[in-house]
């Protein structure tokens, strides 16, 4: 069993559902490396992705963002709204389980070095992840609804987008 399967295991058990009930559609297309969830309205495309760290340490982070009902126009090509990804849009940005730029920040199930070799810890359980996980989700639902930032979101710039005037 690889790093990540357990913590895999447990998203898709506990996450999957709830994220489908809020009416988003999975798509697993990018599958290992990410997940892609959407959801259309008559207004626009909610969209966000599961990340999964690049080195296979049991690492997630949720990336964020909307665009137009028509899709987006990304690097001067339209993208139709079942093919949209979350850096797409005008605004996008990340959940995290915690402050900070590196992977330690994301959803993490392994242990820092030091709690890892000197302490001897066990990696925490992967239920307590996806808890985490369940936890913060509504702080993005507020953002897809109001435009405001929760306390464990951040709001991306990525060159190509337009300032969308997102509250930081």
């Amino acid at each position: 069993m690889g790093k990540t399967t357990e913590l895999r295991r447990e998203i898709k058990k506990r996450f999957y559902p709830l994220v489908a009930e809020h009416g988003f559609e999975i798509d697993v297309t990018r599958s290992p490396f990410g997940v892609d969830f959407r959801r259309s309205t008559a207004e626009r495309i909610d969209v966000f992705d599961l990340q999964w760290e690049k080195y296979g340490r049991p690492r997630v982070v949720v990336n964020f963002g909307q665009c137009p009902p028509s899709g987006a126009l990304h690097l001067g090509e339209q993208v139709p709204p079942k093919k949209v990804l979350s850096y797409m849009g005008s605004s996008s940005g990340r959940l995290q389980a915690q402050k900070g730029s590196g992977t330690r920040a994301w959803f993490c199930q392994d242990r820092s070095f030091v709690r890892r070799v000197l302490l001897r810890h066990q990696p925490r359980p992967a239920a307590h992840v996806v808890d985490e996980l369940l936890c913060l989700f509504p702080e993005m639902e507020e953002w897809f609804q109001h435009q405001r930032l929760g306390p464990h979101m951040v709001i991306l710039n990525y060159p190509w987008q337009k300032q969308s005037g997102a509250q930081e």
